[in-house]
């Protein structure tokens, strides 16, 4: 972003000095005027930078290796949220029960009662401590999935580049503005699937 900034600069400096040479020329009506603003001209070329941009929710979003990867982390969630669910009915459960042997006065003893309570309290605190390890490892698991999205891109777009002689490609959520002439995500989307297609044929 800052190249692109500092080549607008570059730009609209250049913009700046040919106006203010072609307003001298026309005040002063002289040929050695118009020579002078020529020379100024080109001393300072005009730098021009050919960029190209992306939409990266796009490619995520039609890229079908992040569709793969993304729907099989979602059938880990929902496979995670089901145990919940399934636990969390067998806790309470077994705290109903606890509680209609309390109400209806079926503990012969403290002791009785005691060794339900414990078993109820360990059976939360291993449910917990599961739950914990595997939101934890999904959370792991997706990093890994992010990170191997970005590498499986950023490489595809080096070597689409390495054709194509583009000073910059920029993410679209890096600027406020792009021409939409410059948008290549269609082209790298359809580029990526059908690596991934010629991989997966190997």
């Amino acid at each position: 972003m800052k190249k692109l900034s500092l080549t607008v600069k570059s730009i609209l400096s250049v913009a700046v000095i040919a106006a203010a040479a072609a307003c001298s020329d026309k005040a002063a009506g002289t040929a050695e005027t118009a020579t002078a603003a020529t020379a100024d001209t080109e001393a300072a070329p005009a730098v021009v930078t050919n960029i190209r941009y992306i939409d990266a929710d796009s490619v995520m979003r039609e890229y079908k290796l992040a569709q793969q990867l993304l729907e099989e982390q979602q059938r880990e969630v929902n496979r995670l949220q089901q145990w919940h669910e399934s636990k969390q009915r067998e806790l309470q459960n077994m705290a109903n029960n606890i509680g209609q042997k309390q109400q209806n006065n079926i503990y012969l003893s403290q002791a009785s009662m005691d060794a339900d309570m414990q078993s109820f309290q360990k059976k939360g605190q291993e449910a917990e401590n599961y739950l914990n390890t595997q939101q934890q490892r999904l959370a792991q698991a997706d990093l890994a999935i992010r990170a191997r999205l970005s590498d499986s891109i950023n490489n595809f777009v080096r070597d689409y580049n390495a054709t194509r002689g583009y000073d910059a490609i920029l993410l679209r959520e890096a600027g406020v503005y792009f021409n939409p002439a410059l948008d290549i995500t269609a082209e790298i989307i359809e580029g990526l699937n059908a690596r991934l297609q010629t991989e997966a044929a190997k």
